[in-house]
């Protein structure tokens, strides 16, 4: 652990060798904010949105941000191991001032840390979790994702010393997030989560799930959730970055609806999964042309999505012949994944494959 390389202030050096001043803004006051973002074998998992919402934190507590999008990515990216999966944990306070004071000092740098942690698969995912509620006791803007978190931390041990992984948190009647998630329910067969405002979060994780909800035909909706409403919930499920979907089997000690992972989340954890698969090999294009490639489609295997797939791809490589189309259902029987070996000729044609199966309604993915 000592010998891992962070990067501070411009600096990359062992984590041993890493010190800030005890005057530090961030030490005295949590005068600062904080991001996390996955990595899958050395790619940043929707890197954009993470940094837009690095830039909103900042713009609200009046910080300005040190680096443009395109620096941030040349700092981060030696941090990054392509052979595992990781999160990097990026911290930036206000500074070192020369004095304890209240208000902003004038004239000082930022301090900038930056380091990557191994991201271990949830022991539990197939089992899921138990959560206890809670009033929501926290300050009054936790859109900003600051590192002012004690009143998350003492929600999130409370739910630990009770035998729970996760608190779910309600104001005023309504249930908000989870300690250091965002939380999902299906209600009446309709998965819901709380808006976004200054009571939550805005989750990357939250948002990829509400656009492959869109894009799978499953039905959702953004409103408040009373937390009443949670007794007839089928399922509920938080989220994050770096446990990504899990399902909650127990709540307040009383079981959700037959106390397992429910099939919503099954068939969100798996177009999930798949979906990360995409975008890692959407970033990959060190191919040297001609080559074989696996064109790769996802969608619900009520339909002849092989034939689909290979009328498609043949607008681009005409050669293909029939037996090279291989076809694997979920476990689950209610996904297909098809697979189409073309002898690529280029990026480009590539490039319009892929437009090509990602314009039709049929294909839920394309890898």
């Amino acid at each position: 652990m000592e010998n891992k390389t962070v990067y501070l202030n411009g600096h990359y050096l062992p984590l041993s060798e890493a010190k800030v001043s005890v005057l530090d803004r961030g030490f005295l006051f949590g005068d600062g904010i904080y991001e996390v973002m996955p990595s899958y074998s050395g790619h940043l998992f929707h890197f954009q949105d993470h940094i837009q919402r690095l830039e909103n934190s900042l713009a609200g507590i009046r910080l300005d941000n040190p680096h443009t999008r395109e620096q941030w990515q040349e700092i981060l990216s030696p941090l990054l191991d392509r052979s595992i999966d990781q999160y990097i944990y990026l911290q930036i306070t206000r500074g070192v001032a020369s004095k304890r004071d209240h208000a902003f000092p004038d004239g000082i740098p930022p301090t900038v840390f930056a380091m990557c942690s191994k991201m271990v698969p949830f022991a539990g995912l197939n089992q899921g979790v138990k959560a206890i509620s809670m009033d929501d006791t926290r300050w009054g803007f936790c859109n900003i994702k600051a590192i002012t978190l004690l009143g998350n931390i003492l929600h999130r041990q409370a739910a630990v010393d009770q035998g729970c992984a996760e608190a779910l948190l309600v104001k005023d009647g309504y249930l908000i997030e989870g300690a250091a998630s965002n939380v999902f329910a299906v209600i009446d067969g309709v998965l819901c989560t709380p808006p976004k405002s200054n009571d939550i979060l805005p989750g990357i994780t939250r948002d990829v799930i509400l656009e492959l909800a869109r894009k799978n035909d499953i039905t959702y909706r953004e409103e408040k959730i009373p937390f009443a409403a949670l007794e007839n919930a089928s399922e509920i499920w938080v989220t994050s970055s770096t446990r990504e979907i899990i399902a909650v089997v127990e709540l307040d000690s009383k079981p959700v609806s037959d106390g397992k992972p429910g099939p919503v989340w099954k068939t969100m954890n798996q177009i999930f999964q798949v979906y990360k698969q995409s975008l890692i090999m959407s970033e990959q294009t060190f191919f040297e042309f001609p080559c074989e490639f696996p064109v790769k489609a996802m969608g619900k295997a009520d339909i002849e999505l092989d034939v689909l797939v290979l009328e498609i791809v043949r607008r681009h490589a005409p050669d293909v012949k029939a037996d090279a189309v291989k076809t694997r259902l979920s476990k689950d029987g209610n996904f297909i994944a098809i697979t189409v070996i073309i002898e690529a000729t280029s990026k480009k044609q590539l490039d319009a494959i892929y437009q090509d199966l990602t314009d039709h309604p049929d294909v839920k993915m394309a890898l």
